[in-house]
């Protein structure tokens, strides 16, 4: 699929512009936060520690029980992780119940919708090795798990980087037009999806 578009550009070690935005919009300085299950980390480390912001990680290793008090934590965040868990609600349940009222939890997850992987399935068949979620499906995940302010947004599109025999020009970044038709139509121009969802 060209060069896949992840929520952190391992490349650099660095967020991607749009995780970027979704963190600096929806966890406050110095908030409380819970990772689950997310690898290779150290940017979302380092952006949260430039917050002031007190960072857990928990690995699920297979279960869904997290091994803290109800309304813990300020955010939760589920980075690049819900395409590998077996069983995605029961894991928003979760974060649900140790969040505190007002918390966020942020998640991002492989945008089954994508051009690319349209076009794919129409040349190839479906594609196994990766599992991933429309716009809908999310929200409709952290809707059913309590959460009452649920929104979706593409991410990480390209048009260059995602075509076949030419992503190799690809420059690194979108423009700001697309940007702007990625938030409009997340489930054509988002690689992934990235969702915020508000316990109350």
């Amino acid at each position: 699929m060209g060069q896949a578009a992840t929520a952190l550009d391992d490349q650099q070690g660095r967020l991607t512009p749009a995780l970027r935005d979704f963190l600096t919009t929806f966890v406050p300085r110095g908030s409380r936060c819970l990772s689950v299950g997310q690898k290779n980390d150290q940017a979302v480390r380092q952006w949260l520690a430039e917050h002031d912001c007190d960072h857990l990680s928990v690995e699920l290793a297979g279960k869904s029980a997290l091994p803290y008090a109800d309304e813990s934590f300020d955010a939760a965040l589920l980075i690049g992780v819900l395409d590998h868990l077996a069983a995605p609600r029961p894991v928003a349940v979760e974060l649900h119940r140790v969040l505190r009222p007002g918390g966020v939890l942020l998640a991002t997850a492989p945008n089954l919708s994508y051009w690319r992987r349209r076009l794919r399935r129409a040349l190839r068949g479906p594609d196994r090795r990766i599992r991933s979620f429309s716009p809908d499906a999310l929200e409709r995940i952290l809707l059913q798990a309590g959460f009452s302010l649920v929104g979706t947004e593409g991410q990480d599109g390209a048009i260059v980087r995602d075509l076949p025999l030419v992503g190799h020009l690809w420059k690194g970044k979108a423009s700001a037009p697309y940007r702007v038709a990625e938030r409009l139509l997340p489930s054509l121009l988002g690689s992934r999806i990235g969702a915020f969802a508000i316990r109350t």
